[in-house]
């Protein structure tokens, strides 16, 4: 989301080649060579994290659960921001400027606001899931119908490209003439105007964090309840190891509760990341415009590194991807009795 809307008149537009007019960079060569490969080093993990997570899911039976059907259509939704959001965005960052057309630039921004959106979103219908399924662990397939999921889904991919239309047709900028009169025409800024700033902010950000912060108030509630009773079932289990129906019900609820927390700590930073952005976004139309080109570029890629961060978070808080990736990572996914294997108890480390 490369917004800017600085109204600067000292910034200075240079044609550079292939005929684009852009804002001169300040950054030497040698600046410019280590800020693209930073950016482009955090869309290489965001990318393969994100692959990695989709090619779990693919290949282990064990995570082939209806609820990780969210969890796999959110790494597609991170996936295309590393492929195409981050990726160009890295180029336009260092060299202040957009090489690939005026047309592609709104194609780009509409596609920014949608995969960033959705991937929101797809946070949101999580939570409701891990609502649903730490309120009743052994019946979580049956309560998640696919009637449901489908609906999750399509409100997860389709609800907010009708809204990034508006930068296609560039609603964003009615009522701000003034302001774009001062941008280089090939710099690809995104300028909000007040009705657009705070619409987007209240159905993007407001209303789906305080839905997830209401649920997973909900959720933290019962996963204390349910912690007691993990611990009370796994003294029954030491007792009776032998009791398939007890451990599998132990299990589930260790799994459930696992997730829990993993689902916990992804909406902590989403929160945290996502604040700044939001903020300055809803704020920048009623202040004139203060914040420049480079506090939105930092802004902008604050928020990138979320979905850099949400495989790392599976891998660190969740055993069962955890020993997905490292199988994957470590080449011995292909082993005999792999692909079938319980991930969540798995002790064994990878011949």
């Amino acid at each position: 989301m490369n917004e800017s809307g600085s109204n600067d008149s000292s910034r200075r537009c240079v044609w550079t080649f292939h005929q684009v007019s852009c804002t001169s960079s300040d950054l030497s060569a040698a600046e410019r060579t280590t800020l693209l490969a930073i950016l482009l080093s955090i869309s290489a993990i965001t990318i393969a994290g994100n692959i990695l997570t989709i090619a779990s899911i693919l290949y282990f039976r064990q995570l082939q659960t209806r609820p990780n059907v969210l969890t796999l259509s959110l790494a597609v939704a991170d996936l295309l921001v590393g492929l195409l959001i981050m990726l160009f965005n890295a180029m336009s960052s260092v060299h202040n400027c957009w090489f690939y057309g005026r047309v592609s630039c709104r194609v780009h921004t509409w596609l920014d606001y949608t995969f960033c959106t959705s991937s929101i979103v797809h946070l949101s219908c999580i939570s409701f899931d891990r609502y649903v399924a730490i309120s009743d662990p052994l019946r979580n397939n049956d309560s998640i119908t696919h009637a449901a999921l489908a609906a999750m889904l399509a409100l997860s991919w389709f609800s907010f490209p009708i809204d990034g239309l508006a930068f296609m047709l560039q609603w964003n900028l009615v009522g701000l003439e003034e302001e774009t009169r001062w941008s280089c025409p090939d710099d690809c800024e995104v300028i909000l105007n007040l009705p657009y700033a705070v619409a987007i902010t209240a159905c993007a950000f407001v209303l789906t964090m305080l839905l997830m912060a209401l649920a997973y108030d909900r959720i933290y509630r019962l996963a204390r309840v349910q912690s007691c009773k993990i611990n009370s079932l796994g003294a029954q289990v030491q007792k009776a190891s032998s009791d398939a129906e007890c451990l599998s019900k132990w299990n589930a609820m260790k799994r459930d509760h696992n997730a829990t927390i993993t689902l916990g700590i992804i909406i902590g930073i989403l929160i945290a990341i996502w604040m700044p952005y939001f903020v300055v976004s809803a704020t920048e139309p009623m202040v004139g415009y203060q914040a420049g080109p480079v506090a939105w570029e930092v802004i902008n890629w604050f928020t990138y590194l979320n979905w850099m961060a949400n495989p790392i978070l599976f891998a660190a808080f969740n055993m069962s991807f955890r020993w997905a990736f490292r199988l994957l990572v470590m080449c011995s996914a292909f082993r005999p009795g792999i692909r079938g294997v319980d991930l969540f108890n798995f002790k064994e480390r990878p011949a």
